[in-house]
């Protein structure tokens, strides 16, 4: 609760490829996916992405653009966390005209995100879930 760092780090992105990345071995992919936070876009999301892509076949399922809807709005909570968190953390204001809010206001504002994202993974979990034969185990809500 308060925890505006942490939330900052959970929803960063890994940083882009730079020259000395080229140099690694590996391209400084481990390098870079240890510097993303654990909800990011390029841990999490995409992989949802991904992973919802894999019940079409020749043209794309409804299952597919549901569950694909639904990670965008993830991707939109993650985005306003992070941009929240960021806010929480700075001591100047938010632009020319922009007020900037309280903590509280935050705090309010990244509760009512976190109920939206947990709403969108668990529409997510129902539309992945929905129509699995019974031999796989369901993935569960929160």
């Amino acid at each position: 609760k308060g925890d505006w760092k942490a939330i900052e780090l959970a929803t960063q992105e890994p940083p882009k490829k730079s020259k000395s990345d080229r140099a690694l071995a590996d391209g400084g992919i481990a390098r870079r996916a240890a510097m993303a936070g654990g909800f990011s876009d390029a841990r999490v999301l995409a992989a949802m992405d991904l992973f919802a892509s894999t019940f079409s076949e020749s043209s794309i399922s409804a299952k597919t653009k549901g569950m694909k809807a639904e990670v965008e709005t993830l991707r939109t909570v993650v985005k306003s966390m992070q941009a929240a968190a960021v806010a929480a953390q700075s001591e100047g204001g938010g632009g020319l005209f922009a007020k900037k809010q309280s903590k509280s206001e935050l705090a309010k504002e990244i509760q009512s995100l976190y109920v939206k994202g947990g709403n969108a993974y668990n529409q997510y979990c129902y539309l992945l879930n929905d129509g699995l034969p019974i031999s796989l185990k369901k993935v569960p809500f929160l």
